[in-house]
């Protein structure tokens, strides 16, 4: 990313000495803090110049001892304070005499060292000592990208790997992802898994194809678990569960076909509630928060189903759930039965 590179042409005695760094993206927080350790420590010096410290385990006394030591053979010194639990809404606050010693020093932080407050976890604007780390250090934040930066990050990640792909390998690639929902399931790190299961299957080959993408990572998932809708659909209870012994057969965890069946159903049902209402499925996607892809599929798979079957399944897999829970069945049985059970209404 951008910010990555302008952040590696820094000269080391330019870089701040605060930073913090926010954002729902932890694959880039991790990388732009790779990018921070490799710029400031000379290979080999990290243990002597990278300090690293978790949530609350540890105390004020101990991080301004870190940040006022000096750097071992080298310009600058790294010291990472990952979650800080003071600055979260539901965290331990500092007491009055911890407060004052860090509000003393980032009065005037010291050349030698960085300090980097790592949060995963958005801080909370009301607290006093944020303001004043805000008021003196480089702040960088790492949100959801928009669609362009998504294809865009696909794009750069596969080039970074040696392979070149095609407008139409990258669209289908991440129109396969569940990322610009209204309460999205993955992250940039899941897009990175996926890149590297692609390029490992591609082996030598450099070029990308729509097809291919198809063939494999969640793309394929994605493919298999619409293939087993229209078999649901169309109430082919021998075909059904054949294509879901295939994807247990095959690594998927049984929770997430679950998980991604029940979205699928009650994304049906909203949409055929939408469909009388007279909205089209670009303005379904607008008002749902989807992506116009999935809601172009659920629009044609919803005219398979009765609203009354849907019902009855989302009332399924709800006591599935619960029951799961609790211990009571095996999640494999109950969901073929449910399978036997829908396949068979008329």
């Amino acid at each position: 990313m951008e910010v990555i590179r302008r952040l590696q042409q820094t000269p080391v005695e330019q870089v701040p000495a605060v930073f913090i760094i926010t954002g729902e993206e932890e694959l880039l927080m991790k990388r732009y803090l790779q990018a921070l350790i490799q710029l400031l420590i000379p290979p080999g010096m990290q243990d002597m110049n990278l300090v690293t410290y978790e949530g609350k385990d540890f105390t004020i006394e101990s991080l301004l001892e870190a940040v006022e030591t000096l750097p071992v053979m080298a310009r600058r010194k790294l010291v990472v304070v990952k979650n800080p639990s003071f600055l979260e809404t539901k965290g331990a606050a500092l007491t009055e005499k911890e407060e004052k010693k860090l509000l003393q020093y980032l009065e005037r932080p010291s050349s030698s060292t960085c300090l980097l407050f790592f949060c995963r976890v958005k801080p909370d604007g009301r607290k006093k000592i944020l303001r004043a780390i805000k008021k003196v250090a480089h702040t960088e934040d790492f949100p959801r990208l928009k669609e362009p930066d998504f294809r865009r990050f696909i794009q750069q990640e596969l080039e970074a790997a040696g392979k070149k792909a095609d407008q139409k390998a990258v669209r289908t690639f991440a129109e396969s992802f569940d990322y610009f929902t209204s309460q999205p399931e993955q992250t940039l790190q899941d897009v990175s898994n996926e890149i590297i299961k692609l390029v490992a299957y591609l082996g030598d080959q450099q070029r990308v194809t729509q097809e291919e993408v198809q063939q494999t990572t969640y793309a394929a998932f994605q493919n298999d678990i619409f293939m087993l809708i229209e078999s649901f659909a169309g109430k082919k209870g021998a075909e059904t569960q054949v294509r879901l012994h295939e994807l247990l057969s095959r690594g998927e965890p049984l929770m997430k076909i679950i998980g991604y069946l029940r979205n699928q159903f009650k994304l049906m049902l909203r949409v055929k509630e939408l469909t009388m209402q007279g909205y089209t499925p670009a303005k379904m996607a607008t008002k749902l928060k989807q992506h116009p892809y999935a809601v172009k599929k659920t629009v044609s798979y919803s005219k398979r189903f009765h609203e009354n079957d849907l019902m009855w399944l989302l009332n399924a897999f709800l006591v599935l759930d619960r029951q799961m829970k609790q211990g009571l069945l095996d999640a494999q049985q109950a969901m073929e039965l449910i399978i036997a059970e829908i396949c068979l209404r008329k």
